[in-house]
């Protein structure tokens, strides 16, 4: 097993395993596995690229294409968990149900509402109301435990099938699944094996054993597992769910913890031994750039503790606040990525205790000449919304602690709005750091260096 923690060199070892390959074969095929936000599209991408310059065509086969969409994914679970397989008109069944639940939105696909409108629908293919109810019931239940990185999720025997005809040179209708709808798309594009003479398939389940089992004994078949850590893991998905499906992040969260980590740990993970080659794909200064921008105040920073009192005296303070910040760190991770995730706790009792607030990604600053900090931030949970994911604190460390992240350090802050003589200020005080005073974004270059001299001689009043 190889194993590479840059991207340039993993690719160049899949070039040469593949040219390998094709002095023996006509087509290579490379599988491509790993956990869920790994990056496994973009290296897939990225390889494509690497294999073209250097004389190779290449096409990607996506398992996500492959999975059985929201009509067949409940439907095929009730029909294993409670009717053990052997429920009759199941594919006309899961047709009548696409047909309903298609234009419904992602939170109340198999609610109580939908439920009612799904039962005429699929009632002529019940030879009793029993079996009837007690599907209904059932597809509510699977639904509340729907995870979509179960191997369940995807058709793995019908993507093998339309690999192995594209290493006969044979035409496939392209699959489509779309993450918007959450359901297989109908599609009139046809690829023709002729025209490429590498095939990457990349999914979570690329080298599960359904998969493997598929092609034991060809010897053109390349093996590829990423990883990532904890932290990239977590950010690349809720980001990636919010851009690009109809579920919001709430749900994205509730489910990650739920059921995704156990997926990576239990079924995913232990895929990793099967591979020829491992890459560690943790995120790149491109992602770090990423998402809307946050632009902070002009700030200086004192530790003069008569420089703030005096400031405090004679200002108006018109708001203050407590607050108490969590930071989740990655095994091994680089402190100087700027990539900070933070979990912000609010008191309303002068900071006796702490309630958790909201949840924060930011990453890496723009270079500025004026040494403005301008970062991409992304808000993972706003506030208000933690108590629909954890009832407390402590459950949500469990969660991260579960998911091989660590905890801390943790800072509490209090932060002042002021006005001194007539300038906008705020005054944060950081437990073990000082004093920070923020100015206003129109706030005169002149009137923040007469602050700077000021506190730099102790003569602020």
């Amino acid at each position: 097993m190889f194993t590479f923690h840059h991207i340039d060199k993993w690719g160049f070892a899949n070039l040469d395993l593949i040219e390998e390959v094709l002095e023996h074969n006509s087509k290579a095929v490379v599988l491509l596995a790993g956990a869920s936000s790994s990056g496994k599209s973009y290296l897939a991408s990225y390889l494509v690229n690497l294999l073209k310059n250097n004389g190779h065509k290449a096409l990607i086969i996506s398992l996500d294409q492959y999975n059985h969409g929201l009509s067949g994914i409940i439907p095929n679970k009730v029909n294993t968990n409670y009717f053990h397989g052997q429920l009759s008109h199941l594919s006309e069944i899961k047709a009548a149900i696409k047909n309903v639940i298609s234009d419904i939105s992602f939170e109340k696909k198999y609610d109580e509402e939908s439920l009612e409108l799904i039962k005429p629908k699929i009632a002529p293919f019940f030879s009793n109301y029993a079996d009837l109810d007690v599907f209904l019931k059932a597809l509510n239940a699977e639904w509340k435990v729907l995870n979509f990185d179960e191997p369940s999720v995807y058709n793995m025997k019908e993507a093998a099938l339309d690999i192995k005809a594209l290493l006969q040179d044979e035409t496939i209708v392209s699959k489509k699944y779309s993450k918007v709808v959450s359901e297989r798309i109908e599609s009139d594009e046809k690829i023709s094996g002729s025209d490429y003479d590498v095939i990457l398939v990349e999914g979570i389940y690329a080298l599960d054993s359904v998969m493997i089992d598929q092609f034991h004994g060809f010897n053109n078949v390349i093996k590829d597992f990423i990883d990532g850590n904890p932290k990239s893991l977590f950010i690349r998905r809720i980001v990636r769910d919010s851009k690009v499906t109809s579920a919001d992040n709430v749900f994205t969260i509730s489910i990650y913890f739920k059921y995704i980590v156990k997926s990576y740990l239990e079924t995913i993970y232990p895929n990793r031994l099967n591979a020829d080659i491992v890459l560690f794909n943790d995120m790149t200064f491109t992602e770090l750039r990423a998402g809307e921008l946050y632009v902070t105040k002009d700030e200086i920073k004192t530790n003069d503790r008569d420089v703030i009192d005096n400031l405090l005296k004679n200002s108006q303070v018109n708001e203050t606040l407590y607050q108490r910040d969590i930071f989740f760190s990655a095994p091994n991770e680089n402190r100087e990525s700027h990539n900070i995730l933070r979990l912000r706790c609010l008191s309303d009792d002068e900071g006796k205790t702490y309630y958790p607030s909201s949840l924060v990604h930011k990453g890496t600053p723009k270079a500025r000449l004026d040494n403005r900090i301008i970062r991409p931030i992304n808000v993972l949970l706003k506030e208000g919304e933690f108590y629909k994911i954890w009832k407390d604190e402590g459950e949500c460390l469990r969660d991260f602690l579960m998911a091989g992240f660590y905890i801390g350090p943790v800072k509490k802050k209090i932060k002042r709005r002021l006005i001194y003589k007539g300038i906008k200020l705020v005054l944060r005080e950081v437990e073990g750091e000082g004093y920070y005073i923020e100015f206003e974004h129109d706030t005169s270059l002149e009137t923040m260096e007469s602050f700077a001299k000021a506190i730099k001689e102790h003569k602020l009043l």
